[in-house]
């Protein structure tokens, strides 16, 4: 049997497939490249630290009293009815009363503009269902996460819920222009050889001055140091791999040699590269 269709009819089809495609195409939705550097839940004997302006953000959340956190003038308590983001760039000190208490913590990236957002502390009310999350996760390292997919999965969503929370108001002020994150895209590419401010203003468009005024007013880094930035993330993903050695990692990433990568390691993540990966 033959279905006879006219060319009227073949006409329709073919213009809704094609509108139906353009709009298709038309539909961009924001990707914010989450990456996790590292996860865990603990038992805390001891939390004394007082922690730089880190580039990634930080999750932390206990199942019992005990730690707290101080940011500026405000003491925020760890408690198992919130959880804790601190964005990059904010400067905090933990203490901690008593213990032992159980302890989630995660670091992770993702791309702008939750990346740029202004030092501050979200603290999020521990709903039931946010909270399932959290607790099956194992409090030892017997087991990693990344041989567990439906764990780091569970982390994931709650990491994209919280972020899900934050104001729009707060991350609408810091969009960056197309030229601008083009231009950045160009820097990621070059994170093995490296780039010369000059090659990143010519890749722009712009003069050298008017280049880092721009990276100035609106990231508030030059370039070199968002390329150094980059270096550190990808280092960050390498570590976790132990077929690679920190000498090759440095090499990986850029560095002249290892000491280097240490040292612009340690300045960027708060530890050194041997005892992140010791404990990631």
């Amino acid at each position: 049997m033959y279905l006879a269709i006219d060319r009227t009819t073949v006409l329709v089809y073919y213009f809704t497939y094609k509108f139906t495609m353009k709009v298709w195409k038309m539909r961009l939705y924001y990707d914010p490249h989450l990456r996790i550097l590292t996860m865990q839940r603990c038992s805390l004997w001891k939390w004394h630290h007082d922690h730089p302006k880190l580039f990634f953000w930080r999750l932390y959340w206990n199942s019992t009293p005990g730690a707290v956190i101080r940011y500026q003038k405000q003491a925020i308590d760890l408690t198992p009815e919130r959880i804790v983001l601190v964005p990059p760039n904010t400067a905090i000190s933990q203490r901690m009363s008593r213990g032992p208490v159980t302890h989630f913590y995660a670091h992770f990236l993702v791309n702008p503009p939750f990346a740029r957002l202004h030092s501050k502390i979200y603290v999020f009310k521990a709903e039931p269902d946010i909270l399932s999350m959290i607790k099956i996760l194992p409090t030892n390292m017997t087991e990693r996460f990344i041989d567990n997919l439906s764990l780091s999965m569970a982390v994931r969503g709650l990491i994209y819920y919280l972020l899900s929370k934050i104001p729009t108001a707060e991350l609408q002020l810091l969009h960056l222009p197309a030229q601008l994150t083009e231009n950045m895209v160009f820097i990621e590419s070059r994170v093995c050889q490296g780039v010369s401010d000059q090659e990143i203003a010519r890749n722009i468009g712009l003069s050298i001055n008017a280049m880092l005024c721009i990276y100035k007013r609106k990231l508030g880094i030059s370039p070199q140091r968002y390329l150094r930035l980059k270096r550190i993330e990808k280092a960050c993903a390498l570590l976790h791999d132990h077929e690679w050695s920190i000498k090759q990692i440095a090499e990986e990433t850029g560095f002249c040699d290892r000491y280097h990568f240490t040292k612009v390691f340690t300045a960027l993540a708060g530890q050194t590269p041997a005892h992140f990966r010791a404990n990631h």
